[in-house]
């Protein structure tokens, strides 16, 4: 997990019936669910959220890692938006690239540990990849993707974006 300097301890306690993180981590992995949210206005949830954790990675309070499965994935989405133009794909990837994310390449290591990780939990490796990149660098994965969380049941580095708390 990296050095206690750079791993602050994350606390946790009960707001209105539900767990609340505090999103004071020094570095995250994000996945796709999440950076959408950063381009597509129409009713997402915990958009607030997302923006939220954009701003800590750009003011340099955190570093945000993604897979670059992610790029394409995020381009994906907004390919599909309703009332997406191709401008605004076109805008996604120029933001991602600004926003200079620590982005990691698909290594043989990593997509051993996605299959794996996939297999057990009966995930796609689309979203295994996240997981296996979170366990690689040692930090959390944030997603808002509820049915995954619920696949990993017990598995700790996964956090609902909801459940963060700025």
């Amino acid at each position: 997990m990296g050095s206690s300097s750079d791993d602050p301890e994350i606390s946790r306690h009960q707001l209105e019936g539900r767990l609340v993180i505090s999103a004071h981590h020094a570095r995250y992995v994000v996945d796709a669910s999440v950076l959408v949210k950063w381009f597509l206005h129409q009713q997402e949830a915990d958009r607030d959220r997302a923006l939220a954790l954009r701003e800590l990675h750009i003011s340099g309070r955190s570093t945000i890692f993604i897979p670059q499965l992610a790029l394409l994935e995020v381009l994906n989405a907004v390919r599909f938006a309703p009332k997406a133009k191709e401008e605004d794909g076109e805008m996604a990837l120029e933001t991602l690239h600004d926003l200079h994310l620590e982005t990691k390449p698909l290594e043989v290591d990593l997509l051993r540990k996605a299959n794996a990780i996939a297999w057990a939990y009966k995930i796609t490796i689309y979203d295994a990849l996240y997981v296996a990149l979170a366990e690689q660098v040692g930090y959390p994965l944030i997603t808002a993707d509820e049915v995954m969380v619920k696949k990993l049941k017990g598995h700790s580095i996964v956090v609902l974006l909801r459940e963060l708390d700025f």
